[in-house]
């Protein structure tokens, strides 16, 4: 009998073996030459997750609409009010120069390079605020963020002056290249990175951001990246076709590339495309028709593995750093602190049933997170399995 008290770490990796090894081979395997395996748990049985019914919902979900990609303006601005931590005017005349120019524009105050030598109170700044796609009218108000451009240590205490934004985007005519917002107001500094601040509701529209989806009398319409391929592209053209054919309009959406869709707007459409175009966002879309490759996300930066229930992997043999195997066998006289170990270097991962049959990777990652494997252990794992072609999946 194996006991099952006082077992040391390498006996949670049999836990994992038990999980990646097929499981009914594995057991009647060690019942014939060991009698047991480390806390029996070798007979732990893994249910496959099922998949559940493809759910559907509009065509908005799915898509959105090219020409309302939203915009960003920028400016110079300069930062005042600083502790000695703005800029060092001395090794640097970046700031010098706008900062003379507006005490020039201000009272008319002569200065030079030198005068201003001693000034640790003014910081050379970048200003950004980001439309969102919906556009901006006049007196719309927008946060702003501001970064150093010069040497400043912190923007701590400051204050933005006012500063012009404009579209990034110089237009051939520079006599068009005329400020869309203005900005000021008190910073909002980041305690982790002082060189950065935010000035909430800092910028206010001068002109407005109109934005259209129209081009002459077609709209485009965009695939999420969670759902671009020519399948998916192609069955929601044809969505579009059948439902608008009920209205007695033919061929109105075409597919251009793996990720677009052109739609025409019919004729009698175009004394009111937007209403057209509202419907069109609302059409109902089945879930079986969005036909994508199973996926598998990586965020290594917040170590966040996000796997489509549909991943699947075949049988395959991988070896990981600190996975092991261990088979406990008792002395004549068994205790728990006196066990016999085996320790095997490498699993193999299969099905534990035919070899038609593929594990859910969902649920080996369930076991890895059970087992605290590291993150960077598991992404190794699931390249490992790709590399094999053991695994059905697209890696992001």
């Amino acid at each position: 009998m194996t006991s099952t008290q006082g077992l040391m770490p390498a006996s949670r990796s049999a836990i994992l073996a038990a999980f990646l090894i097929g499981i009914r081979p594995l057991c009647a395997k060690f019942a014939a030459s060991r009698g047991a395996i480390s806390a029996g748990l070798v007979c732990f049985v893994a249910i496959l997750a099922v998949s559940r019914p493809a759910v559907g919902g509009d065509l908005q979900e799915y898509v959105r609409l090219k020409g309302y990609e939203g915009n960003r303006l920028t400016g110079l601005g300069l930062v005042y009010g600083l502790d000695k931590t703005g800029d060092n005017m001395k090794d640097s005349t970046i700031t010098s120069q706008p900062y003379a120019q507006l005490l020039s524009n201000l009272g008319n105050i002569r200065t030079d390079a030198r005068n201003l030598a001693k000034t640790r109170s003014i910081a050379l700044v970048m200003v950004t605020v980001d439309i969102p796609s919906t556009g901006a009218r006049n007196d719309d108000r927008f946060d702003v963020t501001i970064g150093i451009l010069g040497t400043a240590t912190s923007l701590e205490g400051g204050q933005l002056l006012t500063s012009f934004l404009k579209s990034p985007v110089i237009p051939s005519d520079r006599a068009l290249w005329v400020p869309y917002a203005i900005a000021d107001g008190e910073l909002e500094v980041n305690p982790d990175m002082p060189t950065k601040a935010v000035v909430r509701g800092g910028a206010r529209m001068v002109r407005d951001i109109l934005l259209t989806p129209f081009e002459d009398d077609t709209v485009s319409l965009i695939l999420h990246p969670a759902y671009a391929g020519l399948p998916t592209a192609a069955s929601i053209a044809d969505l579009i076709n059948d439902e608008l054919s009920l209205s007695g309009y033919s061929d109105v959406a075409k597919v251009e590339d793996q990720s677009t869709i052109r739609v025409r707007i019919p004729t009698e459409a175009r004394r009111d495309p937007y209403d057209f175009v509202a419907r069109l966002m609302t059409f109902s879309v089945p879930g079986d028709i969005i036909r994508t490759p199973a996926r598998i996300v990586i965020d290594k930066a917040n170590k966040v593995i996000t796997v489509d229930e549909r991943v699947e992997f075949r049988p395959a043999a991988v070896t990981a750093a600190n996975l092991r195997i261990t088979t406990i066998t008792p002395e004549i006289m068994p205790t728990p602190e006196q066990p016999l170990a085996d320790t095997v270097a490498w699993a193999g991962v299969a099905t534990g049933e035919t070899q038609r049959q593929s594990m859910k990777l969902r649920t080996l990652l369930d076991a890895l997170n059970e087992l605290d494997v590291p993150f960077e252990t598991q992404v190794a794992i699931i390249h490992s399995l790709k590399k094999q072609n053991a695994l059905k999946a697209e890696i992001q």
